[in-house]
């Protein structure tokens, strides 16, 4: 029952988002460079807000009680960049789906002053990957956007921007994740 209670708002929330396309919702928290603590408008709660993971980008992880230890390398650094960037700010989100921590994946897009001191809106992954502050992740079912990331990433590695500039050899997120998961079995072997 009391899991009823705590899935019952990601449903609600994946509804509405679903049903509405874009939603604009204001960053809470910024966890890691792809997780974020989003309050929306319509929420039915005016203080409620939900965890939500990045569509398309895994960055680097940050120290996690229980999960992960210490922060993986440039970790700090892109979690510190995008909590500056959006922190505070009214975005707009596209629900995707629901990954295997029953979170919503969404599409984020948020607006920054051009030197024109007009606003642009622009695709928070898209962006993210731009500046070497996260690897593009393949998602399924979307091509066009697998192909125009892997293009951003590239030239991010090509320029060393970002986590490409830093020394020694980068490792993606999953694998870092992995090796822990790896030496928690092992102790509890």
């Amino acid at each position: 029952m009391k899991n009823l209670f705590i899935l019952l708002p990601l449903l609600c929330l994946a509804l509405s988002l679903n049903a509405q396309q874009l939603q604009p919702a204001t960053v809470k928290a910024v966890h890691d460079g792809d997780s974020y603590k989003l309050s929306f408008a319509n929420a039915e709660k005016p203080d409620s807000a939900v965890w939500v993971r990045l569509y398309g980008v895994d960055a680097p992880e940050v120290r996690f009680p229980g999960l992960i230890p210490f922060d993986q390398p440039y970790g700090r650094a892109a979690a510190d960049s995008v909590r500056q960037l959006i922190k505070g700010q009214t975005v707009m989100v596209k629900y995707r789906y629901s990954d295997v921590y029953k979170r919503p994946v969404c599409e984020i897009f948020f607006t920054v002053k051009n030197p024109e001191q007009t606003t642009d809106t622009l695709d928070l992954a898209q962006y993210i990957v731009s500046k070497g502050w996260a690897w593009y992740r393949t998602e399924q079912k979307n091509t066009k956007g697998n192909s125009l990331m892997k293009k951003i990433q590239a030239f991010a590695k090509g320029q060393k921007i970002g986590l490409w500039g830093e020394k020694g050899r980068a490792v993606r997120p999953e694998t870092f994740r992995r090796r822990f998961r790896m030496k928690q079995l092992n102790v509890q072997l």
